[in-house]
């Protein structure tokens, strides 16, 4: 089952354009927040394939948490430059500034009813418009 977590989490990292350089930092992250918040391998599932599904709010938290573990959000907002910067080091990202840039453009402002729905609604926008730079 944590395979499929670390899965899902580096989809949603993915999805709003950062994974770090250090591995060992994100899967730590990963760890710290799975136990805080525990998710089900179904729940990260229904994330990557259902964009209409209700979530838990512990899946929530642990979105936000990992999030915040990696410096992407910073109370409670988006870090443009931080996440431009992350996704500029995925290789297959490196010549799609342009597209990375207004991704986090029209997902910054996302807010949700409190700052776990604000990170889950800020990974679900960088999920929406990913496929504007990923082939």
């Amino acid at each position: 089952m944590m395979k499929f977590l670390y899965i899902g989490l580096v989809y949603m990292a993915f999805a709003i354009g950062t994974i770090r350089a250090d591995k060992k930092s994100f899967i730590a992250s990963i760890d710290a927040c799975s136990k805080q918040y525990p998710v089900t391998e179904q729940e990260m599932k229904q994330f990557v394939e259902d964009k209409t599904m209700q979530f838990s709010e512990s899946l929530k938290c642990y979105v936000k948490c990992v999030l915040e573990k990696e410096h992407i959000l910073k109370n409670g907002m988006l870090d443009t430059e931080v996440f431009v910067k992350g996704a500029l080091q995925i290789p297959s990202l490196k010549n799609h500034e342009d597209e990375i840039r207004k991704t986090a453009e029209k997902c910054k402002n996302v807010k949700g009813v409190n700052d776990c729905d604000t990170a889950f609604k800020l990974a679900k926008c960088g999920y929406a418009y990913h496929n504007l730079f990923v082939h």
